[in-house]
């Protein structure tokens, strides 16, 4: 007998409908997930405004999402009705060479949860169980979407290789940057070097690990940086606020042999970029694409053991049925939060 499931519905840019949608007994490797709650992000932002031109319409948004199992299929054996879980949410095909060669995160025909596949502003959700990992039972679920986040921070950080003693700047101070300067300090870096032009997130900054908190535009900051590295640059530079003009300036930042995580998606186009720095300082550029299945276990033990703090990041809860109040408070005010959080419990 299916289940029913009140659902937000995206039905076109800026547009949405609640609907009831049947969800049928889990597949014999699968679960259905009873949603407690989902974050909203600049990826929800972008498609909630119509940025991905090839969506299709009604789709069912939310991807960084923490639930309670209903129910399983038979084949499942990891996780049982009633437990806490969180979803991976890049859904990959296991067929093609990259999946194969267990590069899922990198999968040919990849798709996201919330956007290519339904995702998570329901009240229950039907997945493969291998996309639910299990959660501490003490975890709050809503601070627990950032887990995700955090997921793709460490997979771009250990790409990066941080060592102890390395001097570490991150430019940019929102969810994802708050969770590379703790991650850079836990990983024994020193200093870490946090910019923005927000006070309130350079103090968060400070209290997660930062050695320096820098009140001053990415563009302004080099002098500063030079100063804090004794005229050295930096180890690795962490770009999360994106855009050509940020590129350049993290380049200059960088010492000889140094490392640049371009971490934050942008498609401008870098009109004065010159492979010469590269080539001159022998600078690595290391891109990172969301998360492994491999991150997630880790991800969710540095927060239970404490190392990684997410209090603070929740800047609001919506109930579901005011999905759309949600999104436009975000669009509003998207810098001035880190994450606002749907609850589908309230329905």
């Amino acid at each position: 007998m299916p289940f029913t499931s009140k659902t937000a519905a995206l039905t076109a840019p800026r547009t949405f409908s609640l609907i009831g949608r049947a969800i049928p007994a889990p597949a014999p490797d699968h679960v259905v997930v009873r949603i407690a709650a989902t974050a909203v992000c600049h990826t929800d932002l972008g498609i909630y405004e119509g940025a991905y031109a090839n969506l299709k319409y009604p789709v069912v948004m939310g991807h960084e999402s923490t639930g309670v199992v209903e129910a399983i299929g038979e084949q499942v054996t990891h996780v049982k009705p009633g437990d806490p879980v969180i979803i991976n949410p890049i859904i990959s095909c296991g067929h093609c060479d990259l999946c194969q060669r267990q590069m899922q995160n990198l999968c040919r025909n990849a798709g996201l949860f919330g956007r290519e596949v339904d995702g998570s502003l329901a009240e229950l959700v039907p997945i493969a169980a291998k996309y639910a990992h299990p959660l501490p039972l003490e975890l709050a679920l809503d601070d627990g979407t950032i887990i995700e986040t955090l997921a793709t921070v460490k997979h771009a950080q250990d790409r990066l290789g941080i060592k102890p003693g390395e001097s570490v700047v991150v430019i940019g101070q929102g969810t994802t940057g708050l969770l590379h300067t703790q991650l850079a300090a836990l990983s024994g870096a020193n200093p870490v070097i946090a910019i923005s032009r927000t006070r309130w997130k350079l103090d968060m900054a400070s209290r997660m690990g930062a050695h320096h908190a820098l009140d001053i535009s990415a563009d302004k900051a080099l002098s500063e940086v030079m100063r804090l590295t004794d005229q050295q640059g930096a180890d690795v530079v962490i770009d999360t606020a994106g855009g050509a003009a940020t590129l350049a300036v993290a380049i200059d930042m960088l010492k000889p042999g140094g490392r640049l995580s371009p971490y934050a998606v942008s498609h401008e186009c870098c009109a004065s970029f010159t492979t010469f720095p590269l080539y001159f300082k022998e600078i690595s550029i290391i891109g990172s694409r969301a998360l492994h299945p491999t991150d997630m276990a880790p991800s969710i033990e540095l927060v239970s053991q404490g190392k990684i703090d997410i209090r603070g990041f929740v800047s609001g809860t919506y109930p579901l049925s005011k999905t759309a109040e949600a999104f436009r408070a975000y669009e509003g005010n998207a810098n001035g939060v880190l994450r606002l959080v749907i609850d589908s419990r309230e329905g």
